[in-house]
């Protein structure tokens, strides 16, 4: 055979295999998306990926996996995704023994058909239900250790109930494919005496944290385990687990270090910075150039505090570090220091820390207002700090307007602070001369009170907000309220005990 002939032969072989494919493209294309309504794109995306030879041999399972999606409800859509998503292993599925099987497992025996019970409204059912197959169509895959059956049961080993279950699955759809060893291994860990978790508390974990059942969160957890017990000396490991899970992700070296060598060079102790993780585990989080680095130097510059004093006001509340500059610290120092007047703003700071994380002008101002009202002045604000630290309307108000109405006045800050004091009993009692019921029966009438007045403004902003609307919108307001005065009307006429009333159209 002359070389032109064999060229001839060779060309024509190649031409026919571009003509076989192209025709299997078409064919697929057809079935999948012009007669079934798959994505034209994902059914595309799902051809260019695979194989010739495999798509020749895969396109048949696929077509009867997506008939049988299809009759359980999914749409379209969906079936395009769980295709993109399971092309290598969709067509090995069995429609019966794999696919409604799994289906009617999750609806029915979990509980995903039954959206009374988990707390959705229909409309987010409907979408959820398809969720979790749509997302991790692995479900719907037998693995060598079990199906999801396995799964859901040793989550519920494990302490995790079915309504726990259902809420992590639907924002975290890939729990159900995680395999039942991995489950067990984790919880081992997590329940050991290096992290101490209990057995029983595991499920609420895994209910707020389903990304912990990874394949790499023990190895990733033991060298963070390892340094806090070691250098830091923390007791309560499962204390900083379960306040910061995402501290698995961190890096000892790069994340907890630099933030743990900040801390010592202000003279605290590895044992007082342990002390800190247990009481605020966020402080692993905090970002050190744009947040903890900030926060130090004002206090340290503008506010004069010494190390020894930043390292007692830390060890105390060391939640200040992750409050904002801006927005929290600067404006409550500007209010006590020119609002207020206090002389000594950083004294008034060291005996309550956790003011600098009031709200100026719904908490702190109104407070203030109050105390100026008893006759005190700034020097007595800087005498009782812990003010400010009692509830407005729990406490502040209730208990002063009771006072009032006994004819007991507290006219200096010793008598506050008495009033202020102890429970609700000791303070009608001791202080008052009155009986315990006394003062329940004036809470109780001061909480309708407030609720009528709290209603009231919001009618009187609701009235505002209308009044300020456009012509347009309020001629269509009137007919909307006019529609609504007619069908009251006739139910009127119908029954005579319905009374309709003008405070509610408006």
């Amino acid at each position: 055979m002359s070389v032109a002939g064999y060229d001839q032969g060779y060309g024509d072989s190649r031409e026919n295999d571009r003509d076989e494919r192209a025709s299997l493209y078409a064919l697929v294309m057809d079935e999948l998306a012009h007669r079934r309504g798959l994505s034209v794109s994902g059914v595309r995306q799902v051809i260019r990926k695979t194989k010739p030879q495999d798509l020749a041999a895969r396109w048949r399972g696929w077509r009867r996996s997506c008939d049988c999606l299809l009759s359980l409800g999914f749409s379209a859509q969906n079936v395009t995704s769980i295709l993109q998503g399971s092309s290598a292993f969709l067509h090995e599925l069995d429609p019966e023994a794999d696919i409604r099987r799994v289906v009617f497992y999750l609806w029915e025996d979990l509980g995903f058909n039954s959206w009374g019970k988990i707390g959705l409204g229909l409309g987010s059912w409907q979408r959820h239900k398809y969720k979790v197959v749509t997302t991790a169509p692995e479900v719907l895959r037998r693995k060598p250790e079990g199906g999801v059956e396995e799964t859901v049961a040793t989550l519920e080993q494990v302490g995790m109930p079915t309504k726990y279950i259902l809420d992590a699955s639907f924002r975290f759809p890939s729990l159900l494919n995680v395999p039942p060893s991995l489950i067990f291994c984790v919880s081992a860990y997590l329940s050991s005496t290096d992290v101490g978790f209990r057995p029983r508390d595991l499920g609420a974990l895994y209910r707020r944290n389903p990304w912990l059942l990874h394949p790499r969160t023990v190895e990733q957890l033991r060298p963070v385990v390892a340094f806090l017990r070691e250098e830091l000396q923390v007791q309560r490991m499962h204390v900083v687990l379960r306040g910061y899970p995402q501290v698995v992700l961190k890096s000892v070296n790069a994340d907890l270090q630099p933030r743990v060598v900040l801390l010592q060079s202000l003279g605290i102790p590895s044992q007082q910075i342990g002390c800190m993780v247990e009481a605020f585990p966020l402080l692993l989080s905090l970002p050190l150039e744009e947040q903890m680095l900030p926060v130090l130097f004002f206090f340290q510059a503008e506010l004069g505090f010494s190390r020894h004093e930043l390292w007692t006001m830390l060890r105390s509340f060391p939640a200040v570090l992750d409050l904002s500059l801006e927005e929290n610290i600067r404006p409550v120092v500007s209010f006590l220091r020119d609002d207020v007047g206090l002389p000594d703003v950083k004294e008034f700071i060291k005996r309550l820390p956790p003011v600098l994380g009031y709200p100026v002008d719904w908490e702190l101002r109104k407070k203030w207002a109050l105390f100026q009202e008893l006759g005190l002045d700034a020097s007595d604000f800087a005498g009782f700090p812990g003010f400010v630290s009692y509830s407005l309307h729990d406490r502040l108000i209730p208990r002063l307007d009771f006072c009032r109405r006994q004819g007991v006045l507290a006219q200096d800050v010793v008598a506050l602070r008495v009033v202020m004091a102890g429970g609700d009993a000791a303070f009608a009692k001791e202080f008052i001369g009155v009986d315990s019921e006394a003062y329940e029966e004036f809470l109780l009438d001061y909480k309708v009170r407030r609720k009528q007045a709290r209603a009231a403004q919001t009618r009187a902003d609701r009235e505002s907000a209308t009044s300020s609307r456009s012509w347009s919108e309020r001629k269509k307001g009137e007919k909307k309220w006019g529609r609504m005065k007619d069908e009251v009307s006739s139910m009127e006429e119908d029954d005579g005990s319905f009374l309709f009333s003008e405070a509610v159209c408006d």
